[in-house]
């Protein structure tokens, strides 16, 4: 069962579930109004604001004894994000293998990091950012083409929902994505 810790502000999701990763548990999630030092993929910065409704920035923390599909994680996730975003009425692609985008522009992105001691897994920490609420403002002071749910459709996304749904649909297909990994269906 996910259980969410919820913060007004970090620096990163990320860095707070590194820094703590032995005392969280398997399936915390770390969840942060905004960021201050939020990144993706190579330390790339990611712009963070809680106007207009707000925007995902959590950490999952996963424990598995199974590694043997843990490669495709990141991939996994991304299509977890891309199926909750399509429930907004909205058609996704992807820029392989951690972005989500519509139309060209980014809505979201993850990053899968591991932790080892030897041989041993220490935990894996899911980063996933997704632009729910962006607006035009906001849009301007990225450096990358962008988009959100909000200017894709026009009405704000209630956060939690949003949350709730993308975690549910999470939970509902990470024991099979643990025993199989990505299936053809998923891909749909």
């Amino acid at each position: 069962m996910l259980s969410i810790k919820h913060y007004k502000e970090l620096n990163s999701t990320s860095v707070f579930a590194h820094k703590y990763l032995e005392e969280l548990s398997n399936f915390d999630v770390i969840s942060a109004d905004i960021q201050s030092q939020g990144h993706g993929q190579f330390e790339r910065y990611w712009y963070s604001t809680d106007t207009n409704g707000g925007n995902i920035y959590v950490s999952i923390i996963l424990k598995p004894d199974n590694l043997a599909h843990i490669g495709e994680l990141t991939r996994f996730i991304a299509l977890i994000g891309a199926k909750t975003i399509e429930n907004y009425g909205i058609t996704t692609t992807f820029k392989y293998p951690n972005d989500i985008l519509i139309n060209g522009k980014k809505i979201a992105g993850f990053l899968a990091e591991s932790e080892f001691i030897g041989q041993k897994c220490k935990g894996i920490i899911v980063g996933c950012g997704i632009n729910l609420n962006l607006n035009e403002d906001d849009i301007k002071k990225i450096d990358i083409p962008a988009t959100s749910i909000y200017l894709e459709t026009g009405k704000n996304v209630d956060k939690e929902e949003f949350l709730n749904l993308f975690l549910s649909n999470f939970e509902n297909e990470y024991d099979d994505f643990l025993a199989n990994g990505i299936k053809g269906e998923m891909l749909c």
